[in-house]
């Protein structure tokens, strides 16, 4: 591990094919930070589009404090991580090639977390939520907080927070089969460790929502399959923490995942759709009694599972009567 320099922030910002307008914006919100000690580690994850590369050559060939990494194409999560190993500051962000921060916002969050003696700092974006100034929590009380939706101020993405860079490199893990939900399973194993974290009302983070094209390629995306083996990962994590008392929250999430997938394929008709269907249904049957008795589990969605399967069960024994 190289050793980290006191003071310093590295923002890694992974970038494949963005638009050079959106680009532009990113970097140069980190570059007209007012606080002292950045580097900026970009790491172009094999992008393709000219523009795209151009762009982060311009940018590294007249700013001394960025840093260009070019890997082969192998997702954000990865690409994260390669910035994540080349890091020198004692402190990291992450930030995504289409968003950008606003003006002191670096400066703002190291002075919290310095303040505050905090392992990390969680700030708001745009869209986020109204919450109290400053808060501390330890860092399995934000555990807790991940699974609940309407504690949004907390966010389940990496960006918008500020993190000692010793602990997250010891928690960061790539998940090779995880496409959907990586940040949070990241999150998750960095507040399970994390002795204290401040929750801040400062909007320190814009996160763009204006690519209509990018969130339709992610809406139709088989990769959002993902999101099953996510929450089976999620409940191994909080598990080996002894967290028991969030399980059904967690499995209630496993439950819809596994009904949104097997809608999903059925809706878009993936390659291997029925292959897929078929495993889908075949978790959901063996496990419609925990479905039932779990309270997190929508009353909408149990109903659904209980009419389809029932009628499945009926459909087989007519043709089992019949032949």
């Amino acid at each position: 591990m190289n050793h980290l320099i006191d003071g310093r922030v590295s923002i890694v910002l992974p970038v494949y094919n963005t638009d050079e307008r959106f680009l532009s914006e990113c970097i140069e919100s980190v570059r007209m930070q007012d606080y002292g000690d950045i580097e900026l580690i970009v790491v172009d994850d094999g992008s393709t589009d000219e523009n795209t590369k151009k762009c982060c050559e311009r940018y590294a060939a007249g700013w001394e404090r960025l840093i260009l990494i070019t890997t082969p194409n192998s997702g954000v999560s990865s690409a994260r991580k390669t910035g994540l190993d080349r890091a020198s500051g004692s402190r990291v962000m992450f930030l995504d090639s289409d968003d950008r921060l606003e003006p002191g916002a670096v400066k703002r969050l190291v002075a919290v977390m310095t303040g505050q003696h905090s392992d990390a700092v969680i700030s708001q974006s745009e869209s986020g939520k109204n919450i109290p100034s400053v808060q501390k929590y330890c860092g399995k009380e934000i555990l807790r907080a991940l699974l609940d939706n309407t504690e949004a101020a907390f966010g389940w993405a990496l960006w918008a927070k500020l993190f000692d860079t010793t602990l997250m490199k010891e928690c960061y893990r790539v998940y090779s089969d995880i496409y959907y939900g990586e940040d949070l399973l990241v999150n998750a194993l960095f507040f399970a460790k994390a002795e204290s974290v401040v929750v801040i009302d400062d909007k320190l983070y814009f996160y763009r929502t204006d690519n209509p094209d990018s969130a339709m390629a992610q809406a139709r995306s088989v990769k959002k399959l993902s999101l099953i083996s996510m929450w089976k990962e999620m409940a191994e994590i909080y598990g080996e923490n002894g967290m028991t008392e969030v399980m059904d929250r967690i499995w209630a999430n496993y439950y819809d995942s596994l009904l949104s997938g097997y809608l999903q394929c059925e809706y878009y008709r993936y390659d291997n759709y029925k292959v897929l269907m078929a495993d889908f249904r075949k978790k959901l049957k063996s496990s419609l009694g925990r479905i039932m008795k779990n309270k997190y589990v929508a009353s909408k969605y149990k109903y659904l599972m209980a009419i389809y399967f029932r009628w499945v069960f009926r459909l087989k024994r007519f043709i089992t009567n019949r032949g």
